[in-house]
Formats: C-alpha cells, sequence, structure tokens
C-alpha cells in the first residue's frame, strides 16, 4: 500500500519499492554510461595484465616460444576489446549508425559490460534507475535505422496517465505501418513480439522494464527505449514526452 492509501498494482521489477519516492527525476546523459564503461574496460585490461605478469614464469619455464604465445593471445584480446569499445563509442557519440558493427551483434559488448557497470554505478551513489535510463540513450543510439519487413510495433504499459494515453494513440493513428499494443509486464509484451513479428520496436516503460526487454529482442529487432517519468511512483499515471515517441517512429519509417 503506498503512502497516499492507493492500491498499486505493480509490475514484477518493482516488487521491491516501499512506497516512498526515492528519486522523482532518474534522468541520465548517456555519458555516464559511457564513463563508468570506460572504467570498467580499464579494471578489466589491467586484470588482463596481472593474468599475464602471474603466468608468464610458468610458461617461460616450457620455452620462450609458450610465453610469446601467451603473450601474443592475451595482448590481441585486449586489443580487440579495446578497438571493439572505440568503435562503439563512436558510433554513440557521432551518431554513426552505418557502422554495421555497432547495429549487429556488436552491440552486445554493452549488455556484456552492463552489470559490472550497475555495480560500479552503485558504488559511486549512481542509483540502478539512473545508470538504467544512461544505458538506454545509449543503447537507442545504435538502433538500427532500417526496420525489417514487418509494422513497427509500440508497447505502451498499462500504468500511462489518461491524457498522455490519448495523445500517444493519436499519434500512433496517424501511420498505417504502426501496430499499437498495451504489454502490462514481460511476458505479455515477448507474446505480442512473438504474433505481430514487428521490423522495429519503440517501447515505452520505466527503465528496468526496458533494460530486460532490449536484452530479450537487440539487436535481431531494433529497439528505441522511451522511460517513462513517475511523478506519483512506479506504476500509476506515469508521463512520456509524445514528441520523443513520434521521433522515435518517424526514424524507423523514413526513408533511407
Amino acid at each position: 500500500m503506498a503512502e497516499d492509501g492507493k492500491k498499486r498494482v505493480l509490475g514484477d521489477e518493482w516488487l521491491d519499492w516501499d512506497g516512498r519516492q526515492k528519486e522523482k527525476d532518474t534522468s541520465e546523459s548517456r555519458s555516464t554510461f559511457l564513463y563508468l564503461s570506460l572504467v570498467v574496460l580499464a579494471l578489466f585490461i589491467m586484470i588482463v595484465l596481472l593474468f599475464w605478469y602471474l603466468v608468464m614464469p610458468r610458461f617461460e619455464s616450457f620455452g620462450w616460444l609458450w610465453g610469446l604465445v601467451i603473450t601474443g593471445l592475451l595482448g590481441a584480446a585486449a586489443l580487440f576489446l579495446v578497438v571493439w569499445y572505440v568503435v562503439l563509442v563512436a558510433a554513440v557519440i557521432w551518431n554513426k549508425r552505418y557502422m554495421n558493427i555497432c547495429l549487429t551483434r556488436g552491440s552486445r559488448l554493452f549488455f556484456i559490460m552492463l552489470p559490472f557497470v550497475t555495480r560500479l554505478a552503485a558504488s559511486v551513489g549512481i542509483s540502478r534507475d539512473r545508470l538504467s535510463h544512461s544505458f538506454i540513450r545509449v543503447s537507442n543510439e545504435l538502433a538500427a535505422p532500417g526496420k525489417g519487413p514487418g509494422p513497427v510495433l509500440v508497447l505502451f504499459p498499462r500504468c500511462l496517465r489518461a491524457d498522455i494515453r490519448s495523445k500517444a494513440r493519436e499519434i500512433c493513428s496517424g501511420y498505417e505501418e504502426v501496430r499499437l499494443h498495451t504489454a502490462p509486464g514481460g511476458t505479455e509484451a515477448r507474446k505480442i513480439i512473438n504474433d505481430t513479428s514487428p521490423g522495429a520496436i519503440v517501447a515505452v516503460a520505466c527503465e528496468r522494464d526496458l533494460i530486460a526487454g532490449i536484452q530479450d529482442v537487440a539487436p535481431k529487432i531494433p529497439v528505441i527505449g522511451i522511460p517513462n517519468t513517475r511523478p506519483e511512483g512506479p506504476c500509476t499515471d506515469t508521463t512520456i514526452d509524445t514528441d520523443e515517441l513520434q521521433a522515435a517512429i518517424e526514424y524507423f519509417l523514413s526513408p533511407r
């Protein structure tokens, strides 16, 4: 039961919510995730170097060739990660969506790093929701510009404020290739995606649900996530910037 006396039906991602408003605004720029992910990458490289330092004497005991092989393998792996990361960051910063490596499996590097970046963010006082918001902004920059043969699927949460929902429906009804559905939760969203086979997805939800959904479908299906704002707390009377919704739809529908 919330403090205002209203009964809330919380989504699975919010079952730990205690009814108090902890953060009225979870907006966070994409630079937060990028900076912290760089720190995580640097820590990983340091671990690789430490491993190399510890194992080199053992391998060299078998001959200089073994030492050369292990040095080459670890060096190549570290260099590959660094180059991969730099390409992804360049695509985000300069909006180079044409880089194919960023629009297919390449973006998975950020998904792999996400749990580690989340822990690092928590250690410096950045909440899970703020970090997730930043990650979603990064992920949106890597959404492939073209859509597949299916429609653009717009997914709404059940908690959108009535006037915002009405305005968003009006926007969606102006496009023949847009299919609008309300998804009360992740299970329902997955079923809708399977049933509609969309060419692209514009998803409106809280950061927690968006992270789970983007990890499920991206980059197989291009996704743009629009985090809602929660002036009354989660899962009731949430809002979005409808101009952002329209821009996301037009991004997928615009000729390339």
